[in-house]
């Protein structure tokens, strides 16, 4: 492929810091770039996971954050944040980069320098000078070994997708996963009820961050906690004519749930991050620059949550901003 047809930047992801990225990149007269997104429209996870109404806020638990770049937004409610984004977007003219229900699958700098992206989709593989990774933090997950009665398997999940109103849920896993999506679903305020499982009878695989919030509010009450126990088997059980999860423990207790949540691990950002060739700390979190965001791989920028596990949209920005600034000098 000749150099005319290589893209400036690849960015992958086009939650807020991939749209931050494209609309920077803009503003310093950078236009050969594209976006990749697995969805099927920009902002997937708040879309997913803001309840109607819910306010979008630019600051996370509590931390402020104070906007660098040229992208910032008011704080409103998530229909007002999707329309901001939009708004953003078709501006400043880049609606066109974006590529949809495209899944990036690897990274790979070949021997010109030249960074191949594969995507599960007709484009092929795709070729850049400087890649940005602007990913969440789902991926494909473990799965327990013990069955899933099909009665209740559409109870039985590994992300927050389904979860509904009011539902009494379990989460199990001890990770950073199984604690953000604990006490993501009580932040939410969506009146669920949370227990969090874990094998172990303390949390010590989550990042310090992570574990002092859900720490705190199993203090507080916010989170039940079944710690130190281990699930033998789950079952399907007949309430109000429907059918509910029943979790039997190996400790021969059991409890009723509208849903389970299992944070097993798995495929997560942490191998994607591997693949590329990115060297990661004993969190499972990219090394980088925090003045560039460029990691060990020269060109390779990662920038968001998967970054710092800390959800705010401001941080993306801001990440888009000191990325898309030290790209422009270098190309």
């Amino acid at each position: 492929m000749s150099l005319d047809k290589v893209f400036d930047i690849a960015i992958i992801g086009a939650g807020p810091g991939g749209i931050a990225s494209t609309i920077e990149a803009k503003l310093k007269g950078i236009d050969k770039v594209i976006v990749l997104e697995k969805a099927d429209n920009h902002s997937d996870m708040i879309r997913k996971f803001y309840k109607p109404g819910k306010r979008v806020d630019k600051d996370w638990q509590g931390k402020k954050f104070e906007f660098e770049g040229n992208v910032t937004f008011e704080e409103c409610s998530k229909e007002e944040y999707l329309e901001q984004m939009e708004k953003k977007i078709q501006d400043a003219g880049v609606a066109d980069k974006f590529k949809y229900n495209h899944h990036v699958y690897g990274v790979e700098k070949n021997g010109d320098g030249i960074f191949e992206i594969g995507a599960d989709h007709e484009l092929g593989v795709i070729q850049a000078k400087k890649v940005i990774v602007a990913i969440g933090r789902m991926g494909k997950p473990n799965k327990p070994a013990y069955k899933f009665p099909p009665k209740i398997r559409k109870r039985l999940n590994f992300n927050l997708d389904k979860v509904q109103p009011g539902e009494k849920v379990l989460v199990v896993g001890g990770g950073d996963t199984a604690g953000e999506y604990a006490y993501g679903l009580v932040d939410m305020d969506i009146g669920c009820d949370v227990t969090l499982n874990y094998r172990r009878p303390e949390i010590i695989r989550m990042n310090p961050t992570n574990k002092e919030i859900v720490e705190r509010y199993i203090k507080e009450g916010k989170i039940h906690s079944r710690l130190g126990v281990d699930i033998e088997n789950v079952e399907a059980v007949e309430v109000d004519g429907d059918y509910k999860v029943k979790v039997n423990y190996k400790d021969g207790t059991s409890e009723i749930f509208d849903r389970v949540v299992y944070a097993l691990g798995g495929t997560s950002p942490v191998d994607f991050l591997k693949n590329c060739g990115i060297n990661l700390n004993e969190w499972g979190e990219p090394e980088y620059n925090e003045e560039t965001m460029e990691t060990n791989v020269e060109g390779l920028y990662t920038i968001g949550d998967v970054v710092t596990s800390q959800g705010s949209i401001a941080l993306a920005f801001n990440h888009a901003y000191r990325a898309i600034n030290d790209i422009a000098k270098k190309l």
